[in-house]
């Protein structure tokens, strides 16, 4: 696995990527859209962050987040969207794709 090196900047204005497993196109779904649109809300509630755009395609997703001037932990708002989205629409997704050992060894699954 790379060792990734992000640059975690108070108030930086961040480019995120995040691609679905195995490039599974359920993100421009009815359920996917409502989900990925309220597990940011969720988020934002606790974590705000400014979305300056937004890019969203069947398999990923593209956007330009600005934190506050306070804030730098950039990470800790994409594993809460990601958590959310996989415990609260995981099942109605139903996106069947196996999960390898060393995923579900660490607890992750197939969204």
């Amino acid at each position: 696995m790379p060792n990734y090196r992000r640059l975690n900047i108070s108030g930086g204005t961040y480019f995120i990527t995040q691609i679905t497993y195995q490039r599974e196109s359920w993100l421009c779904t009815d359920i996917g859209r409502k989900s990925l649109r309220e597990a940011i809300e969720k988020v934002r509630g606790k974590y705000p962050f400014c979305i300056d755009a937004f890019v969203l395609l069947p398999d990923h997703f593209h956007c330009l987040w600005t934190l506050p001037p306070d804030d730098k932990y950039l990470s800790v708002r994409l594993r809460l969207i990601k958590t959310y989205v996989t415990k609260h629409y995981g099942q109605e997704l139903g996106v069947n794709r196996e999960v390898s050992q060393s995923r579900q060894k660490r607890g992750e699954s197939n969204l």
